[in-house]
Protein backbone atom coordinates (compact mmCIF):
# COMPACT_ATOMS: atom_id res chain seq x y z
CA UNK A 1 0.00 0.00 0.00
CA UNK A 2 1.28 3.84 -0.70
CA UNK A 3 0.37 6.62 1.06
CA UNK A 4 1.37 10.02 0.85
CA UNK A 5 3.72 12.44 3.87
CA UNK A 6 3.05 16.30 3.87
CA UNK A 7 5.40 18.98 4.77
CA UNK A 8 3.74 22.18 4.97
CA UNK A 9 6.21 25.09 5.11
CA UNK A 10 5.37 28.88 5.75
CA UNK A 11 8.48 30.24 4.72
CA UNK A 12 9.83 33.32 7.18
CA UNK A 13 9.87 36.43 4.36
CA UNK A 14 12.56 38.24 6.63
CA UNK A 15 14.13 39.78 3.48
CA UNK A 16 11.17 39.79 1.31
CA UNK A 17 12.46 37.07 -0.78
CA UNK A 18 11.43 36.63 -4.17
CA UNK A 19 8.89 33.54 -4.10
CA UNK A 20 10.52 31.80 -7.30
CA UNK A 21 14.54 31.74 -5.62
CA UNK A 22 12.17 30.46 -2.54
CA UNK A 23 10.39 27.73 -4.41
CA UNK A 24 14.03 26.76 -5.76
CA UNK A 25 15.68 26.83 -2.79
CA UNK A 26 13.15 24.14 -1.15
CA UNK A 27 12.96 22.17 -3.87
CA UNK A 28 16.26 21.31 -3.75
CA UNK A 29 16.46 20.88 -0.16
CA UNK A 30 12.63 18.86 -0.16
CA UNK A 31 13.83 17.27 -3.04
CA UNK A 32 17.14 15.67 -1.73
CA UNK A 33 14.43 13.80 0.76
CA UNK A 34 12.56 12.92 -1.43
CA UNK A 35 9.49 15.69 -1.40
CA UNK A 36 8.17 17.70 -4.22
CA UNK A 37 6.51 20.38 -4.39
CA UNK A 38 2.78 20.11 -5.25
CA UNK A 39 1.40 23.52 -4.25
CA UNK A 40 2.44 27.25 -3.46
CA UNK A 41 -0.76 29.22 -1.66
CA UNK A 42 -0.27 33.18 -1.55
CA UNK A 43 -1.76 33.70 1.45
CA UNK A 44 -1.59 37.75 1.31
CA UNK A 45 1.10 40.24 1.93
CA UNK A 46 -0.22 40.85 5.89
CA UNK A 47 -0.15 37.08 7.03
CA UNK A 48 2.57 35.75 9.67
CA UNK A 49 3.95 32.30 10.55
CA UNK A 50 2.71 30.58 13.87
CA UNK A 51 6.54 32.69 14.76
CA UNK A 52 4.94 35.89 13.83
CA UNK A 53 7.01 36.56 11.26
CA UNK A 54 6.14 37.50 7.78
CA UNK A 55 5.06 34.72 5.33
CA UNK A 56 3.36 35.33 2.57
CA UNK A 57 3.77 32.23 0.22
CA UNK A 58 2.62 28.56 1.76
CA UNK A 59 4.87 25.87 0.46
CA UNK A 60 2.96 22.00 0.24
CA UNK A 61 5.34 18.87 -0.05
CA UNK A 62 4.53 15.45 -0.83
CA UNK A 63 5.96 12.16 -1.43
CA UNK A 64 5.52 8.60 -1.44
CA UNK A 65 5.64 6.22 1.78
CA UNK A 66 5.45 2.34 1.34
CA UNK A 67 4.13 0.98 4.10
Amino acid sequence: MKNFEYKVFDYKNIEHHNNEVVESYLNKNYGELGFELVCVLDMGENNSNKDGKSSRFRYIFKRKVNK
